[in-house]
């Protein structure tokens, strides 16, 4: 299995889980209000720093990875690369 953590401008979170849900995962995780700095810029919403990105997760057979990748991948190349959306994978076990 696999985590997929997506980081995306709040405003795009429901388009994420949407193309999750349309991938045939039904199960995810998101936490909002994420705050930081990256290569597209610090996001801290603040007047100074205005934005803020939301961390979208989901644990995924690793058979079944690939068409939600390349979802992801697609909706990544349509969009402004000022927008900031990242996707990482991490090996994971389940424990119970």
């Amino acid at each position: 299995m696999k985590m997929l953590m997506t980081i995306c401008p709040e405003h795009r979170r429901e388009e994420i889980c949407k193309l999750i849900s349309q991938s045939g995962i039904h199960t995810y995780s998101v936490i909002p209000n994420v705050l930081g700095k990256g290569t597209t810029g610090k996001h801290l919403g603040t007047h100074t720093w205005p934005g803020k990105s939301d961390l979208v997760f989901t644990v995924v057979p690793t058979a079944e990875i690939e068409k939600l990748i390349a979802a992801l991948k697609n909706y990544h190349d349509s969009l402004y690369e000022s927008e900031g959306l990242r996707v990482f994978a991490l090996p994971v076990e389940a424990i119970f």
